[in-house]
């Protein structure tokens, strides 16, 4: 069994692995993934399109499928969004508890942190610092307590994995016709056609019309396959006029 241990928070390297809330945040100090990932995951969760905010079921169930269980822990402290302790009284009052093997969710000051021993973590802080550290708010009562451990392997969820662009035909047959039109130094313009579709346009500088000459079924076209098309029928017709 793997144990919890926190680590600095993982923003990655491009905008889609990084969410800068406090929700997250927390998920990728003890998982690991990106910041991102932990928000995909949290969206999955609550059935939302965009993270801000994250509930208390929202965390501790995208750390359930994560592989880590959050047990409510209160130690026979007041814990209350106005009346509960703070958490420089939380940290003062739990000493014994907070060994260097046990892992703490905390919810202070409508933040979500992590504390292991006297070491901390949170979306604000980034790296892991000492709780003694002047960026964490100590002043902020306590709300809600978990001890994280692990239920076996600490894993990633398929959910919070960004699903790889499958390009379609589409797709294809628009790089290859935007590829070629530049080679023949010729342009696509794309206008609406008033259909609920584009129509799409090859335009170039040549005395010769294409359509005029049979080459091509007329200038405008409302699929990239056509454009593509087109785009080679010219091509071949240049190809034959040059030899």
């Amino acid at each position: 069994m793997k144990n919890v241990n926190i680590k600095s928070v993982n923003n990655g390297k491009k905008a889609a692995d990084r969410n800068r809330y406090c929700g997250p945040a927390v998920i990728s100090a003890v998982t690991g993934m990106t910041t991102g990932e932990a928000a995909r995951l949290i969206r999955h969760v609550g059935g939302r399109k965009s993270i801000k905010g994250s509930t208390t079921h929202e965390v501790i169930r995208s750390l359930e499928m994560c592989g880590i269980r959050g047990q409510h822990k209160t130690f026979g402290l007041t814990l209350d969004r106005s009346s509960g302790v703070t958490l420089a009284g939380w940290l003062k009052a739990t000493v014994k508890e907070r060994t260097a093997n046990r892992v703490f969710l905390i919810v202070a000051g409508w933040h979500w942190q992590l504390v292991q021993g006297r070491r901390y973590v949170c979306g604000i802080v980034g790296d892991v610092v000492s709780i003694k550290d002047k960026k964490i708010k100590r002043r902020a009562r306590v709300a809600e307590v978990y001890e994280l451990t692990s239920m076996g392997a600490i894993t990633k969820p398929s959910e919070a994995i960004k699903p790889k662009r499958v390009a379609c035909g589409a797709d294809r047959d628009r790089g290859k016709a935007q590829r070629l039109a530049k080679k023949m130094g010729m342009e696509i313009t794309i206008e609406p056609s008033g259909y609920g579709e584009n129509a799409y346009w090859i335009d170039y500088d040549s005395e010769d019309d294409y359509a005029d000459l049979g080459v091509i079924e007329g200038h405008c076209s409302y699929a990239w396959w056509e454009v593509l098309w087109k785009l080679k029928e010219i091509e071949q017709h240049q190809q034959k006029k040059a030899a």
